[in-house]
């Protein structure tokens, strides 16, 4: 079966288990080619809905496919956009956000680690609405401008409170938080919104995520 053929039937298998979704996202699973940003031992795993490692010590993973179609369901991501990533690994999730918001839109993604990024700045080179950043998410709000959609990729104790300074009024922001219970350690995926002095937050389910590598506090 094509690598086309195995996307589609992903997009196919997601919907059912987790659908419904706006079909613009579904069809970025399926345009979108996953096993370019994989390593090449694991395109052949490519078109499963698992996270897959990116280099041997597992601390960088490329995301299972159904976890950005959740956290871009959460944002309400549609054309025109204006976006940031946090933790871009290879670049797949800042691709799929591409195809998404369209040439109207715009991404910017931030990526801690050197190499990932000079992988992602050449994977992500033909999209003419990515900006790809290799620099410290935790410290990233002055490159967010007029983004008004966040979403963080590794697993954090708390949303900073410079984030949510930085959050414009009507921003919203996903990302998978860490919860409290030592007996059951897991993550929620967390989504804020900001309205007026309001600081809205929802959890929307269990999520797993490599942990933040910055050296900066919250």
């Amino acid at each position: 079966m094509s690598f086309e053929a195995l996307r589609a039937r992903l997009a196919s298998n997601i919907e059912a288990s987790f659908g419904p979704f706006d079909p613009l996202l579904l069809e970025a699973l399926r345009v979108v080619p996953r096993e370019r940003f994989v390593r090449a031992t694991d395109r052949v795993h490519s078109a499963a809905d698992t996270p897959l490692a990116l280099d041997d010590s597992g601390l960088a993973t490329i995301s299972a496919p159904h976890a950005y179609m959740l956290s871009y369901r959460l944002l309400a991501l549609g054309p025109g956009d204006r976006l940031v990533e946090l933790g871009t690994g290879s670049g797949y999730g800042a691709a799929l956000a591409s195809f998404v918001v369209g040439a109207r839109g715009h991404v910017t993604t931030v990526e801690i680690d050197p190499q990932l990024a000079a992988i992602a700045r050449s994977l992500l080179a033909p999209l003419t609405n990515v900006v790809n950043v290799h620099g410290d998410a935790m410290s990233s709000t002055p490159m967010w401008r007029d983004a008004r959609k966040v979403v963080c990729t590794f697993a954090i104790d708390d949303v900073p409170h410079s984030w949510l300074e930085a959050l414009p009024e009507g921003g919203v922001l996903v990302a998978p938080v860490s919860t409290r219970d030592v007996r059951a350690p897991n993550q929620a995926l967390v989504r804020v919104e900001k309205t007026g002095d309001m600081i809205r937050t929802s959890e929307h389910g269990a999520m797993r995520y490599v942990k933040n590598r910055s050296p900066q506090t919250m």
